[in-house]
Formats: C-alpha cells, sequence, structure tokens
C-alpha cells in the first residue's frame, strides 16, 4: 500500500515559497546596501578620485561587486565620474595605479586578498551592516554641514 503524498507537496510548497520571500528579501537588502553605499561614497569623496569633477559621480569598486567580501567596503570603493568608471571595466590599469599609489602596494594586495576570500552574509548580516551604514551615513552628512 503506498502512503500519500499530499501533505509531502504541501510542506514543499511551503518550503519553496518560504524560500522565494528569503531571497526577495536578500535581493531587496542587498539593493538597498549597493545604493547607501554609493550615497556615502559619492559624499565622502565629492569628486571622481582620477580626474576631479564633481559630475556625474558613481560608485566606482576597485575590486569587482561580484565579491560581497568586499561589495561593501568603504576602502574598496571611490567616487568616480561615470566615463572613468566605465573605462575601468574594461582596463582597470589606472584605476589599481591610482589606489597603488595613494595608499600602498601593500593596502591593496590585503585588500585583494579580502576580495578573494569568499564571505556569506545571512539576511541578519546584511540587515546589521545596513543599519551601521545609516549610521555612518548620518555621521557624515552632520560632519559635511
Amino acid at each position: 500500500m503506498k502512503k500519500s503524498r499530499k501533505g509531502s507537496n504541501k510542506s514543499s510548497a511551503k518550503r519553496a515559497s518560504r524560500r522565494k520571500k528569503l531571497a526577495s528579501k536578500r535581493k531587496t537588502l542587498v539593493k538597498k546596501l549597493d545604493t547607501i553605499v554609493s550615497q556615502i561614497v559619492r559624499t565622502r569623496d565629492e569628486y571622481c578620485v582620477q580626474c576631479g569633477t564633481p559630475e556625474n559621480l558613481t560608485c566606482g569598486h576597485i575590486f569587482s561587486r561580484r565579491s560581497y567580501s568586499t561589495r561593501w567596503d568603504l576602502n574598496n570603493c571611490f567616487a568616480q565620474c561615470w566615463s572613468h568608471n566605465f573605462q575601468h571595466s574594461y582596463d582597470n590599469y589606472d584605476y589599481y595605479k591610482w589606489y597603488q599609489d595613494k595608499f600602498g602596494e601593500d593596502r591593496f594586495t590585503e585588500l585583494r586578498k579580502q576580495f578573494k576570500a569568499p564571505r556569506r552574509f545571512t539576511i541578519i548580516d546584511l540587515e546589521e551592516l545596513y543599519e551601521r551604514m545609516v549610521e555612518f551615513k548620518d555621521l557624515l552628512e552632520r560632519s559635511k554641514q
């Protein structure tokens, strides 16, 4: 005699629904973090770190955003005008050189190691990081006044 799998299908559907909600929450937090870090960086730097223009600023990452270990690290993010950020996505030599000249080879190497080290963020980690970024942004804006 076969057992009915109706209960199994319901719990499977519930698990799938829960995973979908968590994935959506995670995506929302990642987007919020991307936005606030960009705002912090543009407020902090005020000008493109490579050419000095205050126009069309973006948040440029020394090492790609694909690695969460450095994606929101303010030591990895600097204001770049749109054209330098776009150029850097194809040829990062000038941006790397700027960073090494400003902060040194050792700091560049440490940041690269951090970038290469995988890091998983839980939803709680992302929420806590977001709250710290909100506090930092408020402090930064008050100091600029």
